[in-house]
């Protein structure tokens, strides 16, 4: 899928995408299935993080390794003892596919690399979850 999506930016058309927090959810959904614990349906939400630490990151980044977008992915999830905890994850949006492959870190990464587009603020790229918090 991921060849598929860098043919189609080579061509000049646009990558289909997921939205933000369609792709949000499904990591919620998925994560929670790996990690033993109950996600609670339809408290996934996406939050869109200043752009001043990403400036600075892209600073010192070669053209095709580039972050366009970063957010902040949050859900509840019920554990073994029962107590929702909120968890916070971070979604990443890269200018290629490659440079998503070479960022991501795979013990998150329990969802498909896709094309993801936060229209609310008018960003887009490849996706792929970084860090993970929870209280």
């Amino acid at each position: 899928m991921g060849d598929v999506q860098t043919d189609e930016r080579r061509s000049g058309d646009s990558p289909r995408g997921v939205a933000v927090s369609e792709y949000c959810e499904r990591f919620a959904e998925s994560f929670s299935g790996h990690g033993a614990v109950e996600y609670q349906a339809r408290t996934a939400s996406a939050a869109k993080r200043p752009d001043v630490a990403m400036w600075i990151t892209n600073a010192f980044q070669p053209s095709n390794a580039r972050f366009t977008s970063v957010c902040d992915c949050r859900f509840r999830a019920r554990n073994r003892e029962g107590h929702v905890r909120e968890f916070t994850v971070g979604l990443f949006l890269t200018g290629t596919v490659e440079f998503a492959r070479y960022t991501q870190w795979k013990e998150l990464q329990t969802v498909p690399i896709e094309y993801v587009m936060d229209t609310a603020n008018g960003r887009a790229g490849y996706g792929v979850f970084k860090y993970l918090r929870s209280p």
